[in-house]
């Protein structure tokens, strides 16, 4: 499946934003049950962009209320929040499977929802559907879909259940009217799965944190760089710059007429220039795990025995991001190292940010950094921003590795923007995202991502013009194109790393001169990769250690990063586009779109909104006859949580 082209970072008119943004005449008041899997104080993707949306139905004037696990949280953002009782997964103990409380439909219909959102349901959901459409059957269900949980099925070793997930998951989110998910290659992978009804939800960025302003020379001094030297201190070229005052101006022209809408009045808007402010979902911190514990996948792999390491200048590189005239483009690899001389000893960070989790494909991070030549290595520091159950491995396999690395634990915050600013490349080989917060939270900071052609991140990263991606598809064509397996010699892999660099360079070498050209063109900047995006079984046997398919993808890896890290000038020109692009992305706009998703499934239910006297009518009657009471149904309830205890026992135990 090829990836669309996606909006393009052309300026938007004023016309145009007022339009995105048409005046709010008296929205209803909506009421809305969120019946979730997870919730705070655990942070991660999910929960920070459930408790985004729980701020903005706040702000917005809507009721909610929230059906999770029990985490001792009675109220988030003035929302009621109601917990049950849950047993920890024995491969993942940060989550839990979830049980039903009969006090959830008595507080369902004290609570008279107008529509009830059920995210990523798979356990909890699963039992609160059917008594959904027993008590409430004439309240509209949506969902949302933000982890890929069949995927996690298979990489964990268990491949067998990636297919029953599927289903279950299908048929859950199938009994509601509209499912979410945030973004395109994730609904092109649902609608091929048989889902229906898929909608975008996606997500946004806060450029008053998250931005190039943020850079800490102290932090960078720390992990054993130098300051930047002046000369590659670019500033926006005064095309971008234009560019980004004038998407200021539409987005805040569009803001005010959206609140003079509310209030009834109309204001006339001044022309003047500015930044643009918009708002970001903060990267989710992780909680520790034992450091002798994993419950991720295991490496399973004696890393890089028996891998020789390739001479400095061994790799075909592909041909820069911006033109760097004909004399320099005739001899790219020595124009790039006498460019990185010059600069001084000033290394390159190459960051990663996220869940330190093997699933995250960290394996393929740390071969390539491995695999970069010594003298390129010697110009670069890997730093890793996270948690996860797999940190105390990971560090002690850097350490015997002797590779120049700093693990910097869970950040956020101002202290969180300060490393994405300070970092030099923003390294993510997961495949396994659906949207990537990360990779937004980088390119907003001016950092170019070196990543994998996978779901969420080729829904961000524009090859060639903000980042660089890898096709692990097109690394197994290279690799096979001249007949013999994969790795059967050294010549052949060169000839391999040569190929994958023409084909992995081709939307590079088609780039405009300008950042403003492509503004001034068609108007449109497609993301990703041509290409089909690989399936997940592809993308688990390249990414399998101790095979030839691994060891070439780490080395087409290790290539890209090289790229970047000697070419600087390519890196600032790409971290410009970056900022402009992210900053197109707007929190409250992201976060409205699953508001319009509830209006328009409670329009078509029918439902009309009760007054204030017949809802708290309603709430008496309830209280006086609360369905799901009495001692059968807590005699059940005890039966069934015996039962599911027995079957764990005989599962696992």
């Amino acid at each position: 499946m090829a990836v669309a082209a996606q909006p393009s970072i052309e300026l938007m008119g004023v016309d145009d934003a007022v339009r995105a943004y048409p005046r709010d005449v008296k929205r209803p008041k909506l009421r809305v049950a969120i019946v979730t899997e997870n919730f705070l104080p655990k942070v991660d993707g999910v929960t920070r962009t459930l408790a985004r949306l729980l701020e903005h139905l706040n702000n917005e004037g809507h009721e909610a209320m929230v059906l999770g696990p029990e985490t001792g949280i009675r109220q988030y953002a003035g929302h009621p929040v109601v917990g049950t009782f849950g047993v920890p997964l024995v491969v993942y103990p940060g989550l839990k499977l979830n049980f039903m409380r009969p006090r959830f439909v008595r507080r369902l219909q004290q609570f008279q929802p107008d529509v009830i959102h059920f995210v990523d349901p798979i356990w909890l959901g699963a039992q609160m559907l059917p008594a959904v459409h027993k008590w409430l059957p004439q309240v509209p269900c949506v969902s949302s879909y933000h982890t890929n949980l069949p995927t996690y099925a298979t990489l964990f070793g268990m491949p067998w259940l990636e297919k029953t997930m599927w289903r279950l998951t299908r048929n859950l989110h199938d009994r509601c009217e509209i499912v979410f998910c945030p973004s395109e290659s994730t609904r092109r992978m649902l609608q091929d799965k048989g889902f229906g009804n898929v909608e975008i939800w996606s997500r946004g960025v806060d450029t008053e944190l998250f931005g190039p302003h943020a850079r800490d020379e102290n932090l960078r001094e720390s992990w054993g760089c130098t300051p930047k030297p002046p000369n590659l201190r670019l500033p926006l070229s005064p095309s971008v710059a234009a560019a980004d005052a004038a998407a200021h101006f539409a987005s805040e022209h569009a803001a005010l007429s959206h609140l003079a809408g509310k209030l009834g009045v109309s204001i006339v808007h001044p022309k003047r220039r500015g930044s643009e402010e918009e708002s970001f979902i903060r990267t989710p911190p992780t909680a520790a795990a034992s450091p002798e514990v994993s419950f991720s996948p295991p490496p399973a792999y004696d890393s890089l025995s028996g891998v020789p390491d390739l001479p400095a200048g061994g790799f075909l590189l592909p041909p820069p991001a911006l033109p760097v005239g004909a004399a320099a483009a005739a001899t790219i690899p020595a124009a790039l190292r006498v460019e990185a001389d010059a600069a001084g000893e000033s290394k390159s960070v190459v960051l990663y940010v996220g869940r330190i989790s093997w699933e995250k494909n960290l394996r393929l991070l740390i071969e390539a950094f491995k695999l970069l030549p010594t003298s390129v290595r010697a110009k670069a520091k890997l730093v890793f921003v996270g948690d996860g159950p797999a940190r105390a491995e990971l560090t002690r396999l850097c350490n015997r590795l002797e590779l120049d690395a700093a693990f910097m634990g869970h950040q956020k915050g101002s202290r969180l923007a300060a490393m994405y600013a300070s970092a030099s490349i923003f390294a993510f080989p997961s495949f396994t995202e659906t949207f990537g917060q990360v990779v937004l939270e980088a390119l907003a900071s001016g950092l170019p991502v070196v990543g994998l052609h996978a779901e969420g991140t080729s829904d961000l990263v524009s090859h060639g013009r903000t980042g660089l991606l890898l096709d692990v598809n097109a690394v197994a064509k290279a690799s096979t194109t001249s007949g013999r397996p994969v790795g059967a010699s050294r010549s052949n892999s060169a000839s391999a790393l040569g190929e994958f660099a023409t084909a992995a360079s081709s939307a590079v070498q088609k780039l405009p001169s300008s950042p403003s050209s492509s503004a001034r063109g068609e108007g449109k900047v497609e993301v990703g990769l041509a290409s089909a995006i690989p399936s997940t079984l592809e993308f688990k046997a390249s990414m399998t250690p101790n095979t030839p398919w691994f060891h070439q993808c780490a080395k087409s890896y290790s290539m890209l990063l090289e790229r970047l890290i000697l070419d600087r000038e390519t890196r600032a020109r790409m971290g410009q586009r970056a900022v402009l692009a992210a900053s197109r992305k707007t929190w409250w706009d992201a976060m409205d779109a699953p508001v319009r998703g509830y209006e328009r499934a409670i329009q078509n239910s029918g439902r009309h909104n009760l007054s204030d006297d017949e809802l708290e009518a309603w709430r008496q009657n309830q209280r006086s006859n609360a369905p799901l009471t009495g001692p059968r149904v807590k005699l059940a309830i005890a039966l069934y949580v015996v039962l599911f205890a027995w079957l764990v026992w005989l599962r696992f135990l």
